[in-house]
């Protein structure tokens, strides 16, 4: 049973850890094999784990090369193996950092700090808090939600932009909203005052269906929703 768990926890991780943990095995394995196999060229298992990395890597310093027709076969194999696990680890590691590249650039990274302010809305009003927010040492983190944006529009190094409806539950969960220590909901600015107003409520009534305690202030425009 334990097994199992420890196979499907595994299989849970992401792709380029799952390729990490099998070139490291089989780096291990290999290394070890070399060592015993020819042990007066490889003394030490280290020796054979460093002479299976720069192989393994396509690096070939050269320095330690197997002699024997045995220890020739070892390292076809783990040409054979090994060359495609890491390169294809490579390709994964690449690959997951232009998917996160992109995602912060279009506004849809996931936030994964605690104890930050969500501002939804971006303006003036907006604009002019995160300065002064940034005054702060260290600065405040910030997260910006607004679904009208088409780009990321700060550059402030403690803020995330995430483009969508604040009014959506995976929009708030994206902004780690049950994390957050504050809420700071502005009017929207392309809408009427009364439609902003019913934006910025449910705005409201969405992020408190998550995280009930959570400090907000709510831009009201009319005297009617003030009431």
């Amino acid at each position: 049973m334990k097994n199992w768990d420890v196979f499907i926890s595994y299989l849970r991780l992401p792709v380029f850890m799952r390729l990490l943990i099998i070139g490291t095995i089989m780096i291990v394995i290999f290394g070890t094999l070399i060592h015993f196999v020819e042990p007066a060229t490889f003394r030490h298992v280290f020796d054979g784990i460093w002479w299976a990395i720069v192989t393994a890597a396509t690096i070939g310093y050269g320095d330690m090369v197997p002699k024997t027709v045995a220890g020739k076969i070892v390292a076809i194999s783990l040409i054979l193996l090994g060359t495609g696990v890491i390169t294809t680890y490579f390709a994964s590691l690449s690959a997951a950092a232009v998917a996160k590249e992109s995602a912060l650039s279009n506004g849809q990274l996931r936030y994964m700090q605690k104890g930050h302010i969500i501002i939804v809305g971006w303006n003036e009003r907006a604009r002019e808090v995160i300065a002064k927010l940034s005054e702060y040492t260290p600065p405040v983190r910030c997260v910006i939600i607004d679904a009208t944006l088409n780009q990321v529009p700060v550059t402030f190094k403690s803020v995330l932009v995430i483009i969508g409806n604040p009014n959506y539950v995976d929009v708030l969960h994206k902004a780690n909203a049950t994390e957050a220590q504050m809420i700071l909901i502005t009017a929207n600015q392309h809408k009427s005052e009364a439609d902003a107003d019913k934006d910025s409520i449910l705005t409201l009534l969405a992020v408190k269906g998550i995280h009930p305690s959570i400090y907000a202030i709510v831009e009201i425009l009319t005297e009617t929703e003030r009431e």
